[in-house]
């Protein structure tokens, strides 16, 4: 097993959320280890009655807000 797949296994069994593991696997191709380590540890500190969806629906969504926030930014440094 890759680190790439072992890590989207991680994540997936600590979110209890195996539907979405080819997900994780892509989360875990594009993103360093730290950084995904780093949300996932957020997604794990809020308390369960604060989850509208499901942890992993909130962990890919703090990923997109990361995303759109990075093209945001490199936007901005050109002028768009």
């Amino acid at each position: 097993m890759s680190n790439y797949s072992q890590l989207a296994h991680e994540i997936a069994d600590a979110l209890n959320d195996q539907n979405s593991l080819q997900l994780f696997q892509s989360f875990t191709e594009r993103y360093p280890e730290e950084f995904l380590r780093e949300i996932l540890a957020k997604v794990q500190e809020v308390p369960d009655e604060k989850i509208k969806k499901t942890r992993g629906a909130l962990f890919t969504f703090l990923i997109k807000q990361h995303e759109q926030g990075t093209e945001d930014n490199i936007g901005n440094q050109f002028g768009d």
